[in-house]
């Protein structure tokens, strides 16, 4: 079954607002995110964020408020 383009733009929107409402706190889903990937595709991954996430928010601001989720990181 294809779609079209409209109704995929449709699904698309949908999609990240739903995402958007059930993905927080910023500083839990990060980390969690990023971490539970392979080091290949995290690269890939934080190519596509802000430098200020990756290089600031994630490792030093949110450090202490996810650290409590370190056992269930990969890494």
């Amino acid at each position: 079954m294809k779609i079209d383009s409209e109704e995929m733009i449709r699904l698309q929107k949908e999609f990240v607002e739903f995402f958007q409402e059930h993905s927080g706190p910023e500083y839990l889903v990060g980390p969690f995110v990023l971490y539970n990937l392979s080091p290949e595709d995290r690269r890939v991954v934080a190519q596509g964020l802000p430098d200020i996430v990756t290089k600031q928010l994630i490792p030093i601001e949110w450090k202490d408020k996810w650290a409590p989720m370190q056992p269930f990181l990969l890494e």
